[in-house]
């Protein structure tokens, strides 16, 4: 079973922990994820599957518009609905946002496929985005109307 909570000060070093594992490339640190819980435009959630933190998801919803900053699910949780539950807690948090927007890495094929079976369609490109390795982002924006997903 699959259990999200808010981040919290108990449990955002289990956030950072993920991140450090997850991306190679300018991982958040401890500070700045504890620094997030400080901002009142920032939500983050982490994920649980049994006892364990799993994944996360952080955004922040500035209306009309939100943004996914960082997803990630361990790599021995992955293909266990963990992101798609992320995605749709971040999604119902959207209250008066007309959209939500993220970037991911061009290769990878698996969080663009999950991406776009939520709705979230390409709408632009940012090159050489990532340095670790160097690769171009694209910048992906599931629209919504005010209130509630399309």
């Amino acid at each position: 079973m699959i259990e999200i909570i808010p981040m919290n000060e108990e449990n955002y070093t289990l956030a950072a922990a993920i991140e450090a594992e997850c991306f190679s490339d300018r991982p958040w640190t401890i500070e700045q994820f504890f620094d997030e819980l400080t901002l009142d435009f920032s939500r983050t959630f982490v994920a649980y599957s049994g006892s364990h933190a799993a994944g996360f998801v952080n955004m922040w919803l500035t209306p009309p518009m939100a943004v996914i900053n960082n997803i990630a699910v361990r790599e021995n949780f992955r293909r266990q609905k963990i992101a798609s539950s992320l995605i749709e807690k971040a999604l119902s948090e959207c209250g008066e946002c007309s959209s939500l927007t993220l970037e991911v890495r061009a290769s990878n094929a698996p969080a663009i496929a999950l991406y776009e079976k939520f709705g979230f369609s390409k709408v632009g490109e940012r090159k050489n985005f990532y340095e670790s390795p160097r690769e171009n982002a694209f910048i992906m924006t599931k629209f919504m109307k005010k209130g509630g997903e399309v």
